[in-house]
């Protein structure tokens, strides 16, 4: 069985049809071993051969049913990889949100089961889905680490595909100098590896580079070297985009036939292309077929089962039945009165949780505009008229004003100091970012301002979140998130915070996570624990939950979901 996956894994690149029937083998055999680890293992490596062969629904599936048999069986390393490979396919299709969501869990786990080995390549491409996203330094941030690990972890194969990650994101800054030294490394590391993928992006890009320096000769030269790449190690893709760029340098050129040539090799590629996800899409039924006759033996299985369980169950039915019946019907009117309570004192609760965030909301708006409004007001009134007495006193030299001047230096500078401090408690209490620009901005400003301190570094990521949501709703998330972030600055001596807000079709999820020492939820204190108990409070008033992954030693994450019907704008 071990034979048949690594005969798999050989063939996932230049045969993908032949690494599923490899796969498929390797997954007979473990079931008639009743090896549940080997299965999930065959899983994984045919999920990533439907991959490469671009059946992607199929490959989403797979990777799923690998997933449930890991959990299943509590191999971590397969949910890791799962979570990895499914973060891939939707990268693939282009749903990098998605992809970044599978990416973070695979990431999340393997930081907790501490496995480096398996971290390097998910850094890699977390990096590359930011960069989708438009997200270039957070991009550079996590390829850069995943870089470093590579490196450290000795991992070359990992290390050739993040350089030249690396080069096309230094290239889309506009540093031609670091792009084009990073692509160079990237070649001389490629020497002898089979990552046709890295060394054929890395000729593309110098290639691209040579072309915005008008070098014609070496344009050409880098993309017939890419197209040599692709083509060594059959990577159609790379293939098809250096055929397409060549016959579009010839053409332009005016050698047409070095144009047809190059077009030609693009259209047989992109037939034979096809012709492998043909193949691949009839593996994928005949393996789709052997799923549905497994699953349909194990129902047949659990049906005889199920029968004999109701032949013995009808027996004792009939013994229970008259007790039963007496018992419901005594306790029926019993359970009606419990059951109209409970939903009486769950409106109650419902209807409490609002007036107090409401009252507690309005108040703050009151105060805040009070000492903005009237007690602003009159300490700029008054120094104002400090200020036309000065001037009177300057203007009198009839009798020297030095005393008085100094006393009056005195009371204006008190005066600044306490219209300064009227404006910051204003403020506080209702920032003017979420009345004016929404939750998005206001965090935004919010994280700006602990960063101006030098000792914490956040970074807020938004997706698809721009604009108001309901008033109570956008307070409630902004005294949560600034709850939050004030505990990491008091308790968890973190250097690092990432505050990501994402707008879904179905909810609105706010993650808050740091890189400080975490805490044991089981361990917390009385006072501790009335913090993260008011914090599910406030979003189970807004129909939301609140999740806590910490533990001593590796960080906490926090994540707020709450649905889009209580997130909705007015």
């Amino acid at each position: 069985m071990e034979l048949l996956i690594q005969l798999a894994w050989d063939r996932t690149d230049d045969s993908p049809v032949a690494a599923i029937q490899y796969g498929r083998r390797s997954m007979a055999l473990a079931r008639r071993l009743d090896f549940p680890r080997g299965e999930c293992r065959s899983l994984l490596m045919l999920g990533w051969a439907f991959l490469r062969a671009g059946d992607y629904p199929t490959a989403v599936q797979t990777q799923l049913e690998a997933r449930r048999l890991a959990e299943r069986v509590g191999f971590a390393g397969g949910i890791i990889h799962a979570d990895n490979a499914l973060g891939y396919a939707y990268a693939e299709q282009g749903n990098y949100p998605a992809a970044l969501r599978h990416y973070r869990r695979a990431r999340r786990l393997a930081l907790q089961k501490k496995d480096s080995v398996l971290l390097t390549p998910i850094l890699g491409n977390i990096g590359q889905a930011f960069q989708h996203l438009g997200q270039l330094d957070s991009a550079l941030h996590y390829t850069r680490q995943g870089y470093r690990a590579d490196q450290r972890l000795r991992d070359w194969h990992s290390e050739i595909g993040d350089l030249a990650l690396l080069g096309d994101m230094e290239a889309e800054r506009g540093d031609t100098v670091a792009a084009r030294r990073y692509y160079q490394q990237c070649i001389r590391r490629a020497v002898g590896m089979p990552v046709s993928y890295a060394l054929c992006r890395a000729y593309l890009g110098l290639a691209h580079l040579a072309e915005t320096r008008h070098a014609a000769a070496a344009t050409r030269r880098y993309a017939r070297q890419a197209l040599r790449a692709g083509q060594q190690g059959y990577y159609p893709k790379g293939i098809f985009e250096a055929s397409n760029y060549l016959a579009r340098l010839s053409a332009a050129q005016g050698d047409t036939a070095a144009a047809f040539r190059y077009l030609t090799t693009a259209a047989v590629t992109r037939d034979s292309l096809f012709n492998h996800r043909q193949l691949a899409q009839v593996q994928a039924l005949a393996f789709g077929e052997q799923m549905r006759q497994r699953e349909q033996a194990e129902q047949e299985l659990k049906h005889a089962a199920r029968q004999r369980q109701k032949l013995l169950l009808a027996l004792l039915g009939l013994l229970l039945l008259a007790g039963a019946l007496l018992y419901l019907w005594l306790s029926r009117r019993q359970l009606a009165r419990e059951v109209a309570f409970a939903r009486e004192r769950e409106q109650l609760e419902q209807r409490s949780h609002l007036a107090v965030l409401v009252a507690e909301e309005n108040e703050r708006r009151r105060i805040g505009s009070d000492l903005h409004d009237s007690l602003g007001q009159l300490l700029s009134a008054a120094k104002l008229s400090l200020h036309i007495l000065e001037r009177q006193l300057q203007r009198d030299a009839a009798r020297p004003a030095s005393a008085h001047l100094e006393q009056l230096a005195n009371a204006l500078g008190m005066l600044n100091t306490a219209i300064a401090e009227v404006r910051i408690i204003a403020h506080n209490l209702v920032p003017s970012a979420l009345v004016k620009r929404g939750l998005a901005q206001a965090v935004r400003e919010f994280a700006a301002k602990l960063r101006t301190g030098g000792q914490l570094s956040v970074h807020v990521e938004v997706f698809n979140l721009e604009g108001h949501l309901d008033q109570t709703v956008e307070g409630v998330l902004f005294r949560v998130i600034q709850e939050l972030v004030q505990n990491i600055i008091k308790h968890a001596r973190a250097s690092e915070v990432t505050i990501q807000l994402v707008q879904g079709e179905q909810e609105l999820t706010v993650t808050v996570e740091d890189n400080g020492v975490g805490f044991d939820a089981q361990a917390l204190g009385p006072e501790a624990g009335i913090g993260l108990r008011n914090v599910q409070a406030r979003m189970a008033y807004l129909g939301g939950q609140a999740h806590f992954d910490a533990a001593p030693g590796r960080g906490t994450t926090v994540t707020l979901e709450v649905p889009l019907a209580a997130a909705a704008a007015n």
